[in-house]
């Protein structure tokens, strides 16, 4: 059975555990239950964390925001569905991805659309169209800015 950590060593280690890389409120409660604190504990700990800056909902919502958008090309609607795990407010979730760059979110789904349209050449018009659609809305764009881009991908070949 592990030890059970002092409150001051789990504030220390929690604090390394945050620094590395942005954590959620969520990831650092567990990470703190893992380690054999109870739930006064953890909140004592977390509290702390919190009045020291290693823990902020905010800033750890746009990082992933970010980071989902810019690494993985995943579009609003998957990193949305994805960052609840966290339970993080609505709102924060959506001030989050509000700071996604607009152009930049459509350039991007334009860019991943004309990828797979190439790929399908050999596809007939409306398998094509189809293929493209179900690709983009795994990665989590909306319908009306797919239709779009495809509409963008037609009108370049004369369709």
């Amino acid at each position: 059975m592990p030890r059970k950590l002092e409150l001051v060593e789990a504030k220390q280690k929690a604090a390394r555990f945050c620094a590395f890389q942005e954590r959620s409120p969520k990831e650092v409660f567990d990470k703190l239950k893992s380690w054999g604190l109870g739930e006064e504990q953890v909140d004592q700990v977390l509290a702390q964390l919190f009045k020291e800056g290693f823990v902020d909902p905010q800033r750890f919502a746009n990082a992933y925001c970010n980071d989902k958008f810019e690494f993985n090309s995943w579009g609003k609607q998957k990193i949305k569905a994805n960052i609840y795990q966290h339970q993080l407010a609505t709102s924060i979730v959506d001030l989050a991805l509000d700071r996604i760059d607009k152009g930049k979110y459509f350039e991007r789904l334009q860019a991943l659309a004309n990828r797979k349209w190439l790929s399908l050449e050999e596809e007939k018009p409306s398998e094509r169209k189809k293929k493209v659609l179900a690709f983009l809305v795994s990665k989590g764009f909306e319908t009306d800015l797919i239709w779009k881009a495809i509409g963008n991908l037609e009108r370049e070949e004369g369709l």
